[in-house]
């Protein structure tokens, strides 16, 4: 039987729900590389999405000497099979992507730069223009960019960066935009309503609710407070947006949470620094039923190794079995913990994703765990690991079911699957793998 890779990657984590959870039958695999693009234009290549057999690319145009800001942003709709341009569009406005979502046979674009509106495009697959709107904001708020976006039936949820009335520094908050055009009201931010902490990134989407994390903070007794998930409704006011709807328990200096939302359930794996031993993390996993709010099942707090200590971002995916997966990355992008497996009668495992050097956890791919390495000389190393086989000694163990060298791409490599490929983006350019 030949291998199969199934699904879209329609948001920056696989899907709204941010389960990186691509179904996938994989069977006797030999990767090669099927194509490789590269924009005729010579720029950036900044975002990339998975539909049916097509793939869309978001590019920036190189910076213009003669016209400094008046560079445009270009997508790109390519066969998946075979890397053919299907279709471009350059969009009107001349500031870079900044979020791009599939939702509904549409895509959803926003752009936008520092001191420049919110323009928000919404094309069709095939890139012809449905709506252009500009997107405003209360007067609260003066946003600096946007990190994510999220689709639904009703409007846009955006994650925003920039700075809040009356809140020393940069600020983040979530935003509900309504296609009507009335501004939008922070509905969670940094210092309003959340008391106990800051916002931090990776919100996900599920049930027409945004579940934003919020990260540990000092709390009112002398030990630091847990992190927590708060729920947002659309049009539900801003007072108290970001009020724990579910806590965790495990506590410790920058305690922070990261969750996912698959088939009802809210799944999160929470960590805080140990502060006798930085080099080791506590850690705990919960699931949440969000139509009761009841938890399912959680872990007791463990302890994971960790180097050099405890990142401020992380991976989580979901496997179709119901398992976690989690690994702590560092600030340059490189794991700073091992793969942490979490099943949910509460058995947790970690162990060591590659031999030769660690992975980055990219997505569950089918009953495999997809993961790259970014090497010295720029190569990009993308692989996909068995990780149920029983070791002699050790217990679980990740076996490289394959692995392939996609080359030199740019730097700053992210992997994606579906549309019966494992397409990998880089700075300068794309390619894809075919099984």
């Amino acid at each position: 039987m030949a291998s199969v890779i199934r699904g879209d990657w329609t948001h920056r984590r696989g899907d709204a729900g941010g389960t990186r959870a691509v179904p996938a039958e994989i069977d006797h695999p030999r990767p090669v590389l099927a194509w490789s693009w590269q924009p005729e234009h010579g720029g950036r290549v900044d975002q990339v999405r998975l539909t049916r057999t097509a793939v869309v690319v978001a590019t920036m145009m190189p910076r213009d000497e003669r016209a400094p800001g008046w560079e445009h942003a270009v997508l790109y709709v390519l066969d998946a099979a075979s890397g053919a341009e299907i279709a471009r569009r350059v969009l009107p406005d001349p500031v870079p992507v900044a979020a791009m979502v599939l939702h509904d046979e549409l895509l959803h674009v926003v752009a936008t730069r520092k001191g420049e509106p919110i323009f928000w495009y919404t094309l069709s697959a095939e890139l012809e223009s449905r709506d252009r709107r500009t997107v405003s904001i209360s007067e609260q708020m003066q946003h600096e960019d946007v990190l994510d976006a999220w689709a639904t039936p009703g409007g846009l949820w955006l994650e925003l960066e920039g700075t809040l009335d009356g809140v020393p520094g940069r600020a983040r908050a979530y935003a509900f935009a309504d296609p009507s055009g009335v501004p939008m009201m922070p509905l969670a931010s940094d210092g309003r309503g959340a008391a106990d902490g800051l916002l931090e990134h990776d919100a996900c989407a599920g049930g027409g609710a945004l579940f934003v994390p919020v990260s540990g903070g000092a709390g009112t007794g002398p030990e630091p407070a847990p992190a927590a998930l708060a729920r947002l409704e659309p049009f539900s006011g801003g007072e108290d947006g970001a009020a724990p709807w579910v806590r965790a328990q495990v506590s410790g200096p920058r305690a922070q949470i990261h969750a996912l939302y698959s088939e009802g359930l809210l799944c999160a794996v929470s960590t805080a620094e140990d502060p006798a031993k930085p080099e080791r993390a506590h850690l705990e996993a919960f699931a949440v039923d969000c139509a009761t709010g009841a938890v399912r099942w959680r872990t007791q707090d463990e302890r994971v190794d960790v180097k050099p200590r405890l990142g401020d971002a992380a991976r989580i995916a979901r496997r179709p079995s119901g398992e976690l997966l989690f690994q702590s990355l560092a600030a340059d992008g490189t794991p700073s913990s091992p793969l942490v497996c979490v099943r949910p009668d509460g058995r947790l495992d970690a162990l060591l994703l590659g031999a030769r050097g660690p992975y980055v956890l990219d997505a569950a791919l089918g009953d495999l765990v997809l993961g790259h390495r970014e090497n010295k000389d720029g190569h990009v190393e993308v692989g996909g690991f068995a990780i149920d086989h029983e070791g002699r000694l050790l217990g679980r163990r990740a076996v490289a079911s394959w692995t392939i060298d996609a080359g030199s791409l740019g730097g700053g490599a992210t992997v994606y699957a579906g549309a019966g490929a494992v397409v990998v983006r880089g700075e300068s350019s794309v390619c894809a793998v075919r099984l």
